[in-house]
């Protein structure tokens, strides 16, 4: 698999505990989308640990309980605080997404949704536009980026959990 995306320098291709050793195809292009949904989630993940830091958005979170999105805690302590309501959105929407436009399709390259646009934009967000097709060979760099980036911010939100479980704080004040 040395030829595949994502084996880039100075790693290359990075396999230490030799999971692809075998050559199974199938397996890796499974590991593949895992890896790229993962790290996709988890660039979201790094975004949503850092923003509050800086910013909140105004008014109310839940308006039937009165608790406002400047209520909420930042890092590990804002999974206790948020109300069960606000979960089950979130699971609703992920399960939305998951069985519907960003359904993987066998026939497609790893991380290739019909119903997203070059960058990953969602085309469904935009009255019902189809995507576009990616092409793997015009856009190399921009997805050796994209599996790049995952793994940093995989890294990255396991740091900063790590950070906030050690420390007990979340922002700039642990170094003080």
């Amino acid at each position: 698999f040395e030829g595949e995306l994502g084996v880039t320098p100075p790693m290359g291709y990075f396999d230490p505990l030799g999971l692809s050793s075998d050559g199974d195809k199938k397996t890796f292009i499974r590991r593949r989308k895992s890896e790229l949904k993962n790290g996709r989630v988890a660039m979201w993940a790094c975004m949503g640990w850092i923003v509050p830091e800086w910013y909140r958005f105004p008014g109310e979170l839940s308006p039937s309980s009165g608790l406002k999105f400047s209520e909420i805690p930042n890092g590990m302590a804002a999974l206790k605080a948020l109300p069960t309501e606000a979960w089950a959105q979130m699971g609703a929407f992920v399960a939305l997404l998951e069985l519907g436009p960003l359904w993987q399709d066998e026939s497609r390259a790893p991380g290739d949704f019909k119903t997203c646009a070059k960058y990953g934009f969602p085309m469904f967000f935009v009255g019902g536009r189809e995507g576009s097709d990616s092409d793997p060979v015009k856009n190399q760099y921009s997805l050796n980026s994209e599996i790049n980036n995952g793994r940093l911010a995989m890294m990255a939100i396991t740091g900063m959990v790590f950070q906030n479980g050690i420390t007990g704080t979340t922002g700039p004040e642990m170094w003080a």
